[in-house]
């Protein structure tokens, strides 16, 4: 998971951005990669390790060479009061660059995108670095001093949204581009002059865009004084809803308790629900605690009614259809709800006789349980949980503690060391954090280099368990990756800083030391997936910058990652029974027992038991993501515009309420009926958050089961050759390519047997990336002179490249048309679902 932050325009799917040539006193830059000396110590040892995770009996290891520096690694967060200090300093930074734009002409071209570009990074560096330390500092004092500069440079970027002046340059720049390339096709004298012509590339034009559209959804273009107004005020409720939302549920007052038995009552907290949905024998109870659950929080529904309009309104007051429209308008994959709503219902009903089976084998169970029911076997939505646990213990038969001996957080380490040298040659240095750098004790601080590309950056890793650290498993960036031009001082590379928080709660049997359970190792891989996405991320802007790519490719890597924890070539290196390495030593791959095969299937097929089920569940929650914020979404001030619309596709008639929808979908998509007088949307953050943009995670799901066979890894997932493809082709371009474009250049990549870097070909060389590029106008011409390529014979590369992408399953294809827009094709994910190797 990767935070998504409100809609700033500077924010996008992430925040970070760089800074101006005087203030470049934090940044992390690098020469040429070329004159990089690239060293490869091991990793600390073992022993050290240890120590820093707090081992029992074992003192903290001292890093011996590094002194006590600033919070993530800068020198002026040193005491909370820096924050205010620090967001104030960049106010006035980015004043400085505000003012450098406003003093360009259109003729100053690229100027006027890097300077806004610069000016997004400043802010950015400074709130991600705020984001990550509200949410993660162990100190209260920290958390809240962040916090309060999370609020100042979010009001600061609203009013930079709005100004017009800003949005003039940027556009009459454009303009002054794209009437220049059009004057040359008409061999008419442009009104830009070569060189200023030749300093536009393809990322520049897409930067430029791109930036120019999230000013127009913050209103700045609207004509109407009054509309631009709304507009505002819109966005500024809109941010606060997901905030509001999670802050109830967490709430003990606000989601209640709900009395059970005669002297026991439960809380209804979602975690505790959660488990006792697991744990809980008695069908009675289970029923009641659900019934409770689905009606709490009560102040949600207000909320999510008051969301639900505040959003339909600021996408209609901005032209679009519907919010969901809008969310896709920034350049997706999907390109339509359309294409969303026919790509989900297709695959509801594709899983369907999948989901049949699983839901049969539960309820054999249910019928063979010595406990009667008076419902028979029936299997309720409050049954699915308990039975699914059951399932999963009938399949495997080892003792839960089993696989924390192979687990172990320093072995876990040393494996993901290995495995990330021999796939991506990326080389991990982990030691303790300074004093000071890190923000609670055992955070680890992992410098990547990488042997051609040289350093790639830094990632705090935060694996320990302590009371009130951040719920879940997430990526923070702190710092985005970027090229610092040399006009600001730079001409290397500014290099990103991320944090990422796992868990490992297991303790393993025979040295009472911090392990990880199986789905604890796969979070931490799919995580990584994320750090690696940005880590080897090469863009020119930090704007386009790894992860913030397309909304329904972002989770594409993390989803691929997963997939090494189901691959016993890959588990023999990652987990290993290292206990008797000898002290000091880091451990060699081979060192140590490795897991047992027959306990790695067993924990896959326990993993896959109700991997349809749980399909169908993030078939409904994406239906109603979609039809929430579609273009009739329900109830509300809207309904008269509305009655003229129509029904969501595949329902019924017009839902009149959130929970109508919730029912809505779940007769489409799913084999668990719905369960009358429950509302499960109060429960669902996800819908706060993602608004519009929930289908993402079974697009990636899909995509990553394409990709793991098109790139060669489901037959050597530690080959450097599928490596080196993954790398060029997905990750390297972060978000510099259009969705269709990544996935075509890598469709062309496969087909060619070989990567970029590696065909001893030059003109296949500069064909396939003649054929990833996605090229602008301008960009063609500029790739046809260097590579002694014609603009039609890159055109027919790319269409190459999508015709590829676009074929039939057996020719290889993985995505299809739909309705304007895309979608990949599921038939390889629900093949690993039959296989049982598809669970969450």
């Amino acid at each position: 998971m990767i935070p998504v932050l409100s809609a700033f325009f500077f924010v996008g799917q992430r925040c970070s951005r760089h800074v101006a040539n005087s203030f470049r006193t934090a940044i992390l830059t690098v020469p040429d990669a070329q004159n990089c000396s690239v060293t490869k110590p091991l990793i600390r040892s073992l022993s050290n390790w240890a120590s820093t995770f707090g081992y029992a009996g074992e003192p903290a290891a001292s890093s011996g060479t590094r002194h006590a520096v600033g919070l993530f690694g800068r020198p002026e967060l040193t005491r909370p009061e820096d924050w205010q200090r620090l967001a104030d300093e960049t106010e006035d930074r980015c004043d400085m660059l505000l003012a450098e734009v406003l003093d360009t002409a259109p003729e100053d071209g690229v100027e006027v995108v890097a300077l806004i570009d610069e000016m997004s990074d400043q802010l950015c560096r400074t709130y991600d670095a705020a984001e990550c330390c509200r949410n993660v500092h162990s100190d209260p004092r920290w958390r809240a001093a962040a916090g309060k500069v999370c609020v100042q440079l979010g009001e600061y970027i609203s009013r930079v949204n709005h100004h017009e002046g800003m949005y003039q340059r940027l556009s009459g720049a454009l303009a002054a581009y794209e009437s220049s390339l059009a004057a040359l096709e008409k061999r008419e004298t442009p009104r830009l002059g070569p060189r200023q012509l030749a300093g536009w590339c393809r990322e520049s034009v897409m930067v430029a865009h791109k930036l120019k559209q999230d000013m127009e959804q913050a209103g700045v273009h609207l004509s109407s004084e009054s509309h631009r107004a709304r507009v505002a005020e819109l966005a500024a409720a809109n941010g606060h809803f997901g905030a509001a939302f999670n802050t109830a549920l967490t709430d003990p007052s606000k989601v209640g308790r709900v009395r059970i038995a005669l002297g026991r009552s439960a809380s209804l907290e979602p975690s505790n629900v959660a488990a006792l949905m697991v744990s809980e024998p008695d069908e009675q109870v289970r029923k009641k605690i659900y019934m409770a659950a689905g009606k709490s929080p009560a102040c949600n529904q207000h909320l999510l009614e008051d969301m639900v309009a505040t959003r339909w309104e600021l996408a209609r007051v901005q032209g679009y259809p519907s919010y969901a429209a809008l969310r896709m308008a920034g350049g997706s994959l999907a390109r339509t709800p359309g294409a969303v709503v026919a790509f989900l219902e297709q695959l509801a009903a594709d899983v369907r006789p999948m989901a049949e089976q699983e839901l049969q084998a539960l309820r054999r169970l249910k019928a063979a349980s010595s406990d009667p029911s008076p419902s028979g076997a029936t299997i309720h939505a409050w049954d699915v949980e308990y039975y699914a646990a059951r399932a999963r213990q009938l399949l495997i038969t080892s003792q839960p503690s089993a696989v924390l001996r192979y687990t172990v957080v320093p072995s876990v380490l040393t494996g993901i060391r290995h495995l990330l040298w021999r796939v991506f040659r990326m080389e991990w240095r982990i030691s303790e954090a300074a004093p000071g750098e890190g923000w609670a004790p055992g955070v680890l601080r992992c410098e990547v280099e990488h042997p051609e590309l040289g350093p790639l950056g830094v990632v705090y890793l935060d694996l320990g368990d302590r009371p009130g650290k951040y719920p879940t498993a997430v990526t923070f960036p702190i710092t985005c990756g970027r090229e610092v031009p040399p006009t600001r001082g730079g001409g290397g590379r500014q290099l990103p800083v991320m944090a990422l928080l796992a868990s490992a709660s297991g303790t393993c049997p025979t040295t009472g030391k911090p392990a990880m359970s199986y789905r604890e190792l796969r979070v931490l891989l799919h995580e990584l997936g994320h750090c690696c996405h940005n880590l080897l991320s090469r863009t020119k802007y930090q704007h386009l910058w790894g992860t913030r790519c397309a909304q329904d490719i972002v989770e594409v890597p993390s989803h691929l990652f997963e997939y090494f924890a189901s691959d016993p070539r890959v588990m023999a290196v990652l987990a290993r029974d290292r206990s008797a390495t000898a002290a000091g030593a880091d451990g060699a791959m081979e060192d140590g027992e490795p897991l047992p095969e027959g306990l790695l299937k067993e924990l896959v097929a326990g993993r896959s038991v109700t991997a349809a089920l749980e399909l169908q569940q993030q078939l409904v929650l994406s239906l109603v993501d979609q039809w929430m914020f579609g273009e009739q979404p329900p109830g509300g001030p809207y309904a008269e515009v509305n009655a003229s619309v129509g029904t969501p596709e595949g329902t019924s008639a017009r839902a009149t309420t959130i929970s109508e929808i919730w029912r809505q979908a779940v007769d489409v998509a799913s084999s668990v009926p719905y369960v009358q007088g429950t509302s499960p949307e109060l429960r669902v953050g996800h819908l706060t958050i993602y608004g519009g943009a929930y289908y993402g995670y079974v697009y990636a799901r899909c995509l990553a089961a394409q990709l793991w066979r098109l790139t060669g890894l489901a037959e050597a997932p530690l080959d450097p050759v599928a490596g080196n493809l993954v790398r060029e082709r997905l990750l390297g371009p972060g978000g510099s390519l259009e969705p269709l474009d990544l996935l075509a250049g890598l469709a062309i990549g496969r087909a060619a047997g070989t990567s970029l870097g590696s065909t001893s070909d030059p003109a296949a060389a500069a064909a396939a990336a003649a054929t990833a590029a996605g090229a602008t106008p301008g960009a063609v011409a500029v790739a046809a002179r260097q590579r002694r390529l014609e603009p039609w014979q890159v055109a027919r590369l790319r269409q190459r490249g999508l015709d590829k992408a676009l074929a039939s399953p057996a020719e290889g294809g993985f995505l299809q048309a739909l309705q304007g827009g895309f979608a990949p094709r599921s038939e390889p994910y629900l093949e690993l679902i039959r296989a049982g190797r598809g669970g969450a």
